[in-house]
């Protein structure tokens, strides 16, 4: 009764209704809900905490400049183009990101590469280089966008691959879609975002587990062409001999390395106070762009710029959480790819401040001014938080489903069935065919079996799973123990190679005689020589006559185990010991 009672409960009825979800916020779990969190509030942290240092870091500068004298003007500018990116952040996030995952993905790079070539005929020229261009009365960056925009399309072609398609056009396509963008921004010349481009590619190829020679030998490609980039190019050599010898080159290529050394220096453990940087003051060129880390550093000291990179690996831990349980292929290269692309990022610049890198000028996200930076690294985050809303949340009547035994008629199989378990019975799904091998298949042979166009009812699926658990308890009856017998050791007759030759026949006694007085010595001389002389009262005369009371001894119980296996000898040549 108990075991039909435990049946009865955990036995569900195929004509179920299946649960409304609950909302989001109640069902979600944990290790999805969790790193979502932490992703917003790293984020909220790091943007926060970027304008009160773009505040602090160029209000001597905008108060300096003739054509500004307003201390905060960079800072509302900085705020507003915030503002840009987290408008820009809801859209990416409320447009599906499997939209991308098709053909609409070749539009924005088609729309950034044009932007590109237009950059290099009527750019702006600024810091040696044309990288901006005007669009609308906004200072626009487009080699910034062309870094998503490849991530979206190498990652729709990607997919591809992975799907067993043709894959030699595929490799074209991937081929054009990093080659071109790149080569356009190499021209401006524009190493640092070549490089940060083509490791997010490289985070595509491995989030999307592409093998590791192809991306063994993409990584090789990059350092090679970065290698020529600065073997043939005088002001990149400038900047590594600056690298390693920066006191040689302080008033030229070290002069930024040198004076983020004074800043770090100055702040010390705890930092000089807030606002109070002395390196600020017309000594670090644009202390709020690329340079702002080092005035970090100065004025909230070593505490500061541990917090800066603390505040970043929880960024990258709870994207990366989120990729791990992306609903696909695509949405984990996304989420991967976009995280990997603001990471690479950050530490670049950061390991480029205190000179473990050469210097390539490009700036820490959330922190440094710049409209483009800051817009595109708020939609990145847009993508990550896009894949954590459509991971795969298992509602009320999944996770019952999950626990419960379901009888299912006319259906190809439970979801646990699909999963590999063996919690489900399938009624009329297939015939079962009786066999009397085993007590189980002889048992579910004479159960009724449930047509596939009829609902199975509650009450003949606990019928049908008392049966079963009737049968397996048959099944799995204990035996009774086995008692082993001894059988008592057997004379066998003497292989023929070892039988006396016919000669020696009339000698011997008959095979298989029993009697102890045809038992002879056969002990050589050499051993024992009293014994076979005579002497002493235990002859083997006496034996053999039984005088001395030591007859040959037969093999007992106890040897019969030692005696089993071996070929006796022939009753004539058996020799007695003691």
């Amino acid at each position: 009764m108990a075991t039909e009672r435990a049946l009865t409960s955990r036995v569900a009825p195929s004509n179920t209704s299946v649960a409304k979800p609950r909302r989001a916020g109640l069902t979600t779990p944990a290790y999805i809900l969790g790193p979502r969190l932490l992703l917003i509030l790293s984020t909220a942290m790091l943007l926060v905490f970027g304008l009160v240092m773009v505040y602090s870091a160029s209000f001597v500068e905008a108060f300096t400049n003739p054509t500004i004298q307003d201390s905060s003007y960079i800072f509302k500018h900085q705020l507003i183009l915030a503002g840009v990116g987290l408008v820009a952040l809801v859209v990416t996030l409320v447009i599906d990101y499997r939209v991308w995952n098709s053909s609409l993905s070749w539009v924005p790079w088609a729309v950034i590469t044009v932007l590109l070539v237009l950059t290099l005929l009527a750019g702006n020229e600024e810091l040696g280089g044309k990288r901006w261009f005007d669009l609308f009365g906004f200072n626009l960056q487009p080699s910034e966008f062309a870094k998503l925009a490849m991530l979206l399309v190498v990652g729709m072609l990607l997919v591809k691959v992975r799907e067993n398609r043709e894959r030699g056009p595929l490799i074209v396509f991937i081929a054009a879609a990093v080659g071109l963008p790149a080569v356009l921004i190499m021209l401006q010349p524009d190493l640092g975002t070549t490089l940060i481009a083509l490791a997010g590619i490289i985070a595509v190829a491995w989030f999307g587990e592409l093998s590791m020679k192809p991306l063994a030998a993409a990584m090789l490609l990059i350092v090679l062409i970065a290698a020529a980039a600065v073997l043939f190019t005088g002001f990149r050599m400038g900047r590594i001999d600056a690298w390693l010898d920066p006191w040689a080159y302080a008033s030229d290529e070290g002069y930024q390395i040198v004076n983020s050394f004074y800043a770090f220096a100055d702040g010390g453990i705890s930092g000089v106070g807030l606002g109070l940087s002395h390196q600020k003051y017309l000594y670090l060129p644009q202390p709020h762009n690329d340079l702002i880390f080092p005035i970090i550093g100065e004025e909230l000291g070593l505490v500061g710029a541990v917090l800066v990179a603390v505040l970043f690996l929880a960024f990258l831990f709870a994207a990366y959480r989120i990729t791990r349980h992306a609903p696909d292929l695509y949405g984990r290269i996304v989420a991967g790819a976009a995280a990997t692309l603001i990471g690479f990022q950050a530490f670049l610049n950061m390991l480029c401040m205190v000179n473990i890198l050469p210097m390539t000028g490009k700036p820490l996200p959330f922190f440094s001014a710049g409209g483009s930076s800051i817009i595109v690294t708020l939609m990145l985050v847009g993508l990550i938080l896009n894949v954590s809303l459509r991971s795969v949340v298992p509602d009320e009547a999944d996770e019952r489903r999950d626990q419960l035994l379901i009888i299912e008629g006319g259906r190809e199989g439970s979801r646990e069935e699909k999963r590999g378990g063996t919690h489900a019975i399938k009624a009329g799904a297939s015939k079962r065919r009786p066999s009397a091998q085993t007590s189980r298949k002889a048992s579910l042979a004479t159960m009724p079996q449930a047509s596939p166009s009829k609902t199975t009812t509650p009450a003949k699926a606990t019928a049908k799973a008392t049966a079963k658990a009737t049968s397996e308890k048959k099944h799995f009856r204990r035996q009774p123990a086995r008692t082993k017998t001894v059988e008592k050791p057997r004379f066998r007759e003497m292989p023929a190679s070892r039988q006396p030759k016919t000669s020696d026949k009339a000698a011997l006694p008959q095979q298989g005689a029993r009697n102890p007085a045809n038992l002879t010595l056969s002990m050589s001389p050499a051993r024992n020589p009293a014994r076979n002389s005579g002497a002493g009262s235990n002859s083997g005369a006496a034996r053999n006559s039984g005088a001395g009371g030591n007859s040959a001894r037969k093999p007992s119980g106890n040897n019969s185990a030692r005696n089993r296996g071996r070929d006796p000898l022939p009753a004539g040549s058996r020799s007695t010991r003691r």
